[in-house]
């Protein structure tokens, strides 16, 4: 084995150092010998464009220079240079396997002119080339090492730079900074997106963004999420109506509304259908205001639609608790109050407004029922047949049920 310092940094034997100072006057020949041989044996370099092949040449020279200096002054094995090529070919998507196969070109080309080197130096025993071989083939291992290292961390890097980018795409969108999505040059594309829409806004009670998206993903759907302190807020692309077909045919607002209903572990609200990201922010508000017209600890997902009168009760929340306040008054301060509300709610909740089947689930006599809705009209002085009244119940007794939204 080589000998090493007692860093563990290499012991350059004399006779390489001496082979290494000769060498070092070719050193441009060698960079082209190196060249041509990758280019020749290495497809990913062979089709890279014209910069990153002049890149490559440049570097060879470079790093040939900085390991023969090193060697021919006896000096620890500098790495500045390596690393530096590793984490440029990584950005420019040189694959792990192939930069490694170029190093050891490399080095295979190096060892070749220094051990013809020694072969011409006089009293050079095959003790001395075996010597200097296996210093070589040492600095080649710790050379692959360093490569396998930085590529890793760039490429971790990388991720989280892509992600960061990704993020401030989202947040320029969701919170419509247009003029910030134009300059962070952002595309659908960058977000995983298709081109053109339909979109929809979604917003989520839930933290686990793999498991939303691989949920919409099952389902043929493209979504890019941005974690929030309240859940999850996202962009998910519609399925192309044109490419359904017979009975497993689903409208799309419909197929989002589904996965995410199943996958969510509160509520969540979805807007309307858009054609445009610049759309997002209005989207986000509406998505945001159906979910606010679930009341909070309840399961599942809706649209605007599921219920008009419970999002324009989200939308003024303080404005029909002002009026649930003026108009439940006396119920509330009743001795029943307690039957006579939940009475009310079931009614308001009922579709038919059937007085049998809400004795039915309440548990008591049809009659109860009546009295207690009579009793209702006659503490509030509001009618339970005149529309505009009964809508004023609804908004109050919805307005309760958000009250911890």
């Amino acid at each position: 084995m080589p000998e090493q310092h007692e860093d563990g940094g290499l012991i350059v034997p004399p006779l390489l150092s001496v082979c290494a100072a000769e060498v070092l006057e070719r050193v441009d020949a060698l960079a082209d010998d190196l060249f041509r041989t990758i280019t020749a044996e290495i497809g990913s370099y062979a089709r890279a464009s014209k910069e990153i092949q002049a890149d490559v040449r440049d570097f060879n020279e470079r790093n040939l220079h900085e390991q023969l200096t090193c060697l021919a002054a006896r000096r620890a094995m500098r790495t500045d240079s390596t690393q530096q090529c590793v984490r440029r070919r990584a950005t420019q998507g040189i694959p792990l396997d192939a930069v490694l196969h170029a190093f050891r070109i490399g080095y295979r080309l190096l060892a070749h002119s220094l051990i013809e080197r020694a072969k011409e130096q006089p009293g050079t025993t095959m003790d001395d080339i075996a010597q200097a071989s296996m210093s070589i083939w040492s600095l080649l291992d710790a050379a692959s090492q360093t490569v396998n290292d930085v590529y890793r961390e760039t490429l971790v890097g990388l991720a989280r730079a892509d992600e960061l980018q990704r993020l401030l795409l989202l947040d320029a969108l969701l919170t419509g900074k247009t003029a910030d999505w134009a300059m962070l040059g952002g595309t659908a594309a960058s977000l995983g997106l298709p081109e053109q829409g339909p979109y929809v806004c979604v917003v989520a009670e839930h933290s686990d963004v793999t498991a939303m998206e691989q949920a919409l993903l099952r389902s043929g759907l493209r979504s890019a999420w941005r974690p929030r302190p309240d859940g999850l807020a996202g962009i998910v692309a519609l399925p192309d109506p044109a490419l359904a077909s017979g009975s497993a045919r689903v409208p799309g607002p419909a197929l989002v509304l589904g996965v995410v209903g199943a996958a969510v572990t509160g509520r969540a609200g979805l807007s309307p259908a858009y054609g445009r990201l610049r759309e997002s922010a209005d989207a986000l508000r509406l998505a945001t205001l159906a979910r606010a017209s679930l009341p909070a600890g309840t399961h599942g997902a809706v649209t605007l639609d599921h219920d008009p009168a419970a999002a324009l009760v989200a939308a003024g929340h303080d404005l029909a608790l002002r009026l649930a306040a003026a108009l439940l008054d006396p119920v509330l301060a009743a001795p029943d109050r307690k039957d006579l509300m939940e009475t009310l709610t079931a009614w308001l909740d009922s579709d038919t407004g059937s007085t049998t089947e809400i004795a039915e689930t309440l548990y008591c006599h049809r009659n109860t029922v009546r009295n207690r809705l009579d009793r209702v009209s006659r503490l509030t002085g509001r009618s339970l047949v005149r529309p505009a009244d009964v809508a004023a119940f609804y908004a109050s007794v919805h307005a309760l049920k958000l009250r911890t939204h």
